[in-house]
């Protein structure tokens, strides 16, 4: 199923909202791709898991294009670190894409859920 179908199938509205809501976790906690977008589109617009962590990859394209923007005149961006954590992600990417591709949608979907449990836990307790 292509994103036209998607989008035909659901609507508009449902994304741009989805977009609304990761623009602004994205701004104030620095996340919005795979922890906002990807359970939103799956559990809203009934992206298959697969889908909607290539079209969440896609959107970071535009939101850290224009979060960088937007911040690289306040100072704080640190752009050793920046460079430094980017490439050796892009490597991450590659190889995540191999290790998803051979996976049962269901173990994806389940293994996110859980590492988001675990995060949220980790940061609800560390307070």
């Amino acid at each position: 199923m292509d994103l036209e179908t998607q989008i035909g199938r659901v609507g508009v509205l449902p994304y741009v909202a989805i977009g609304v809501v990761s623009g602004l976790f994205a701004a104030m906690f620095g996340i919005g791709g795979g922890v906002v977008i990807v359970p939103l589109l799956i559990l809203i617009t009934r992206m298959p898991a697969r889908m909607a962590a290539a079209t969440s990859l896609a959107t970071l394209i535009l939101t850290s294009l224009m979060g960088v923007i937007r911040f690289s005149g306040s100072g704080h961006i640190d752009w050793v670190a920046a460079i430094v954590i980017g490439a050796p992600a892009v490597v991450g990417v590659l190889i995540g894409i191999r290790f998803q591709k051979r996976l049962p949608a269901e173990w994806l979907i389940l293994g996110f859920g859980l590492f988001v449990v675990a995060i949220g836990l980790k940061l609800v307790f560390a307070l």
